[in-house]
């Protein structure tokens, strides 16, 4: 009599990648025209996860900081070095950090490519205060880290894979929004000299001190997108396609490093330093 097994043999399952934990924060108001920030109304409404496809083969898990963040230099100063490894609790360790801020000034959407470390004394934040270059000096002091910090995604890689995904997606009907049909992204090469561009900075920095050569941060810059719903799911599905590209980015071609020999020398000076205020 023929043996009968107990279970049938399984088929072999699909390779399935590794997941990626991805933090991410949004902004509070910090102006009286902005009572709501766009940057918290996507961040705090993003999906916990976001599941493999066959075109973006790695689950994403996404942790979003509980809370807006203040708009206020102390309050980045004393929140990124809990925020972030190895000091963040949270575990899976998050393998990317993702800042939301608005950019109110603008009307499209921005990664941006780096921040400076100085420049923060001219507008004051929602407490009244500024951040003087010569605190600056004592916190990260310029022989120790360069005045302008660049995250080490391949940000002309990401911009690529980023189109590429919205390249299905519906944008909002809004001439301010689109351009061809699909949504306006691009890369930036400054965040700005307001609270965006120094938490940016101080995210890098951090970094920087702990590896010099891989600074997992990125930086997301959103135009007010308050007065509709529709911008703001059109903002919140430019977001997720943002992530997904940083994801694929960083695992098919991995870091690009400017400072990987940890040398300090070149480094960029503050000249042209923007202080709209409106970034936030």
């Amino acid at each position: 009599m023929p043996s009968i097994p107990y279970a049938a043999r399984q088929p072999p399952s699909e390779k399935v990648e590794k997941p990626v934990t991805v933090l991410v924060t949004g902004f509070g108001p910090f102006l009286a025209q902005f009572p709501r920030n766009s940057s918290w109304d996507i961040a705090s409404t993003l999906p916990a996860l976001i599941p493999a496809t066959p075109e973006n083969p790695t689950p994403i898990h996404i942790h979003v900081h509980p809370e807006p963040i203040r708009v206020g230099y102390n309050t980045v100063v004393d929140l990124i070095p809990a925020l972030l490894p190895p000091a963040n609790p949270l575990y899976p360790v998050p393998d990317v950090i993702l800042h939301i801020g608005l950019a109110a000034s603008r009307n499209y959407f921005a990664l941006e490519e780096g921040a400076h470390g100085r420049g923060y004394a001219k507008i004051a934040d929602v407490d009244g205060e500024k951040f003087e270059d010569v605190r600056a000096e004592r916190d990260l002091p310029s022989s120790r880290f360069p005045n302008v910090l660049k995250t080490t995604f391949d940000t002309a890689d990401v911009l690529a894979r980023w189109k590429t995904n919205l390249g299905s997606s519906p944008s909002v009907n809004d001439h301010d929004l689109v351009v061809e049909g699909a949504p306006d992204v691009r890369l930036s090469s400054d965040a700005g000299n307001f609270l965006c561009g120094f938490i940016y900075y101080h995210s890098l920095a951090h970094y920087y001190s702990i590896k010099k050569d891989e600074r997992p941060v990125a930086f997301l810059h959103v135009p007010d997108l308050s007065s509709s719903d529709e911008k703001l799911r059109a903002g919140w599905k430019i977001t997720v396609a943002l992530i997904t590209a940083l994801v694929e980015s960083r695992r098919k071609v991995g870091v690009v490093d400017v400072y990987a020999n940890g040398s300090v020398d070149g480094k960029e000076t503050g000249a042209g330093v923007q202080t709209d205020n409106n970034f936030a």
